[in-house]
């Protein structure tokens, strides 16, 4: 059923700005096999310093450190990713193998011998996140739906001439779809007197949307991309028909990103015939313009819930037609061992290459048979165990194939942060402009009652 070659590609000359690691949990730094994992030799309480068996070429120097925390498990079921404890990092002896530990940023104590650390980067490829804080509340909207929220596209809109942000509620039922307003990317206000620009109403007549999954509570559909074609704005949204299942559709607008929105009644994408790799949800829809058409990649899930990435192609936006070759990513090893997660989150076309983004996570041990077997559960494995990341695949054959970049994952939340501080999810947006290139990401807060924010991270004066 795979489509992704197993070999690991190593470089590119893409100018995405996200390709060193941002996790590290084995002696190898190979986030796409378990390997032999970082562990405590020692511990000295009296200078808070660790030894550990680094590697010969350790990524992590006296250069970059500043970038890094480290974090271990609380050696209790379910506690145990390595995130559950993090501190920062305040020298590093490569050659002795020691790790001097600053301040607590998350938990609590220190690592002790034998246990296992995770090594996270807060600031891959110089993006920083200046704010530290969300980059915007729902509190802009009266109407918004509970605070936990996502966003789907961001893009500069030459009528009103704003960038403009879609967002929508998540983690709950009621569902509408919101724009807010910046002239800078860092300050957003609302747009549309904070009145949702799409509402319920506008799906009554869809074949494709209009409820909940339950068919019980009217809701929008979520959008997931926008794109500039021919002077009107393309929004793909994914929705739930009276059966549950999920489909991919599209509002179109002549004028604003603002709109007035046309709803096409009927979806452009469908799951599949019983029995396929896509029979139950096809969402999630990312396009892009590559060569003299478009590309777009989906989520599809099957009745067992197995999650793989398809691939569509059109001239117009409106008429798809299936990649022959789909699903065109169905990987699940190592930092994506998970079979329940791998929405697509960003393109990048570079001449005949296209970069695709998905999110993955590793897997629980969780089964019966595990806990009779091992007496244990969910003490095994470091990492993004039940916490979504995201990582970077390439293809040079049209889509048909794809490559995992050796440090996957490339972005990682900032576990050192409240607001950040449980996984990734939802979108991905990278902006470049003159002065500075912008990263806008979704995290969910353990901090907040497990709310979803909006976060940002900037890399000033640089071009990529």
């Amino acid at each position: 059923m795979s489509a992704c070659k197993e070999e690991v590609l190593k470089t590119s000359s893409f100018s995405a700005p996200l390709f060193e690691p941002c996790m590290l949990v084995n002696y190898e730094q190979d986030n796409t096999i378990e390997g032999n994992y970082f562990t405590v030799e020692s511990f000295s309480a009296n200078d808070s310093s660790i030894r550990i068996n680094l590697p010969t070429h350790f990524f992590i120097n006296e250069t970059n450190l500043k970038n890094w925390t480290i974090g271990w498990g609380s050696n209790v079921p379910l506690y145990d990713a390595g995130v559950e404890n993090i501190r920062e990092i305040k020298a590093i002896d490569t050659k002795r193998s020691i790790i001097y530990l600053g301040v607590l940023k998350r938990g609590s104590g220190f690592p002790v011998s034998k246990q296992r650390v995770v090594f996270w980067n807060k600031n891959p490829g110089g993006y920083t996140n200046s704010l530290g804080t969300p980059v915007i509340t729902s509190t802009l909207w009266p109407e918004f739906g509970g605070k936990s929220m996502s966003f789907s596209s961001i893009a500069f809109d030459s009528i009103i001439n704003k960038w403009v942000m879609l967002v929508t509620e998540c983690d709950t039922s009621k569902m509408q779809v919101y724009a807010a307003i910046s002239s800078n990317l860092i300050h957003w206000q609302e747009a549309n007197h904070g009145n949702p620009i799409l509402t319920p109403n506008d799906f009554k007549n869809c074949t494709w949307a209009g409820f909940d999954k339950t068919n019980t509570v009217a809701q929008a559909a979520s959008p997931s991309d926008l794109v500039r074609f021919k002077n009107k704005w393309y929004l793909f949204l994914d929705g739930y028909d009276t059966d549950g299942k999920r489909h991919v559709g599209i509002a179109v607008s002549a004028t604003s990103i603002l709109g007035p929105y046309s709803v096409y009644k009927n979806p452009i994408l469908s799951p599949g015939e019983s029995g396929s790799w896509n029979e139950t949800s096809v969402f999630y829809a990312k396009v892009k313009h590559y060569k003299n058409e478009f590309i777009l990649f989906y989520d599809g899930v099957n009745s067992k819930e197995y999650e793989s990435v398809g691939m569509a192609r059109s001239t117009d936006l409106i008429h798809w037609e299936q990649n022959k070759n789909n699903p065109v990513l169905d990987q699940h090893t190592g930092w994506r061992s998970s079979e329940k997660c791998i929405e697509p989150n960003y393109i990048e076309i570079n001449k005949d290459t296209i970069l695709l983004m998905v999110a993955g996570t590793k897997k629980f041990k969780m089964g019966a048979w595990h806990h009779y077997i091992t007496k244990r559960m969910y003490l095994d494995k470091s990492g993004n165990v039940g916490d979504a990341q995201l990582g970077v695949y390439f293809s040079t054959d049209s889509g048909n194939t794809f490559t995992p970049h050796k440090n996957n994952p490339v972005l990682v939340n900032d576990y050192s942060n409240n607001y950040e501080n449980d996984h990734l999810g939802g979108n991905f947006k990278l902006i470049k402009t003159d002065t500075a290139n912008f990263i806008f990401y979704q995290a969910k807060s353990s901090y907040q009652g497990l709310k979803y924010n909006i976060m940002l991270r900037i890399c000033a004066n640089k071009k990529r």
